[in-house]
């Protein structure tokens, strides 16, 4: 009886059978070849799995190695790295390491260092100005400054972001600074006094007297005197002014705070006494006052025509003159608070004269080349033109009826009502838009003649500048024509 798991060994071995059958048809060289191939595979497979891993952070990138190498140098240069004499490496390069060690690079940089008006380069790896400062061989002081790429360093401990190029020390001066009783000594290297004072921490007030003076540039030690001034608090007017000063009295106090006691004026204390102890000052003003105000009366515009004037010009024929109407007041003041005020007489001074405006009123009809060629004009009128259409009067909806009744096209404009109501039908031609007549109402604007330029939905072009209204003949009869345009 066959047994199922003599089949199933049967299927396993005839293949394998197959394989012995055809490599024993093989030549002999061919078989040598290919085991000497799988040989070497092997040895490739072996060395490569026998590598070990390794970390290395260049230049604060960590990056992930694998080596036979033994030696931090080794290390390195199997991974593509050649440290300089100025490189930091750690561990030592000719440390052994082991697997999964972390090797640190990091490469040198020029790096141009000005001091006490001399220059050099160092090549340095470090990422502190203190520290590339201090591989050069400088020590910092109190009070230096440290300069990097043009920025003030206040902490030049701090590690930067990116290498730098160009560093500078600005050394530190000594200041010598008398204050009353105590001296102080500060070592900066700001430019001027005063910037060099408040870095050390002396903080000057309104009043205090420096010398020298707060401007006084700092290029080698020196010596200053402070007079510290008192606080004081002046009530004057009604308003308290808190002011500091230098001196003995209340009248050196007020004489240096700019404060002037006039006529009957004095203060509490007075002005020979010694500044009070709190520090208060009280002005007492009394004043009694005679003022004469003066208001201009307004004057008229008269105009009349002006036959040997052209049309849209005026003259002034008189320039009139503004009337004065004065008014006498008493006021009397008591410790700068006004407590009575009353009108002792009101009359017209000088007389208002009216101003007379000649309008033109000649016409002429004059000719002028446009893109429509040369046409006749009788009068010139500079204008904004904007444009509309039924569907863009700037309002919601549609509108293709003018003022006049007809149906909105080119050719017809609007302008102000009081123009309309004037010029209704007028011919006029614009430059650009062509020969128009006005047709319609527009918006306007204060301060300016403006005119809507009108076109149908389809031809519909977009207007907004200044431009020449010309007003075409024939003139109208002379009682319709605005001498002066509204």
């Amino acid at each position: 009886m066959f047994d199922h798991r003599d089949h199933q060994a049967l299927v396993y071995c005839f293949p394998t059978m197959k394989v012995i059958t055809w490599a024993q048809a093989l030549p002999r060289k061919v078989i040598w070849g290919f085991a000497a191939s799988l040989i070497l595979l092997g040895l490739v497979l072996i060395y490569l799995g026998t590598a070990r891993p390794m970390i290395l952070v260049i230049d604060g990138q960590t990056y992930e190695f694998r080596t036979h190498a033994r030696s931090v140098l080794g290390v390195l240069r199997s991974a593509g790295f050649e440290p300089s004499a100025d490189d930091r490496v750690s561990p030592q390069l000719d440390d052994q390491v082991t697997s999964g060690a972390v090797i640190h690079l990091d490469h040198a940089f020029p790096v141009v260092i000005e001091l006490e008006e001399r220059s050099f380069v160092v090549n340095s790896p470090e990422s502190s100005p203190a520290n590339i400062l201090a591989q050069a061989d400088i020590r910092l002081y109190p009070g230096d400054r440290v300069w990097v790429d043009g920025y003030r360093m206040l902490d030049p401990t701090r590690v930067l972001e990116i290498q730098p190029d160009y560093m500078r020390v600005d050394r530190a001066e000594t200041i010598t600074l008398e204050e009353g009783d105590m001296t102080r000594v500060i070592h900066s290297a700001a430019p001027s006094l005063g910037e060099a004072l408040w870095e050390g921490g002396v903080v000057m007030r309104e009043g205090d007297i420096l010398s020298p003076i707060p401007e006084t540039r700092v290029n080698s030690s020196i010596h200053a005197a402070l007079i510290r001034s008192r606080s004081l608090v002046i009530n004057v007017d009604g308003v308290e002014i808190e002011t500091r000063a230098v001196g003995p009295t209340v009248g050196d106090a007020l004489s240096q705070s700019g404060i002037a006691l006039v006529g009957l004026d004095y203060s509490r204390p007075s002005v020979e006494m010694l500044l009070p102890e709190n520090g208060h000052i009280r002005i007492v003003r009394v004043q009694e006052q005679i003022q004469v105000e003066l208001e201009p009366l307004p004057f008229d515009t008269i105009y009349q025509p002006a036959a040997d004037l052209e049309l849209d010009n005026l003259q002034i024929l008189d320039p009139g003159n503004y009337g004065v109407l004065a008014t006498r007041i008493r006021v009397r003041l008591e410790e700068g608070q006004e407590v009575g005020r009353s009108i002792e007489e009101t009359w017209v001074a000088v007389d208002a004269e009216p101003r007379v405006l000649g309008y033109g009123t000649r016409i002429e009809v004059r000719a002028v080349d446009t893109p429509d060629g040369r046409i006749e004009y009788w009068r010139a009128v500079p204008v904004y033109a904007t444009s509309y259409s039924p569907c863009n009067l700037g309002i919601d909806g549609c509108n293709s009826t003018t003022a006049s009744g007809k149906e909105l096209r080119r050719g017809m404009i609007g302008v102000i009502r009081s123009w309309y109501n004037m010029m209704r039908g007028w011919s006029v031609y614009i430059p650009g838009y062509g020969f128009a007549t006005i047709e319609d109402i527009g918006a306007g604007m204060a301060g300016r003649h403006w005119v809507d330029l009108g076109f149908t939905d389809e031809e519909y072009e977009s207007w907004h500048t200044w431009t020449t209204l010309y007003f075409i003949p024939p003139v109208p009869s002379l009682d319709l024509i605005p001498w002066i345009l509204p």
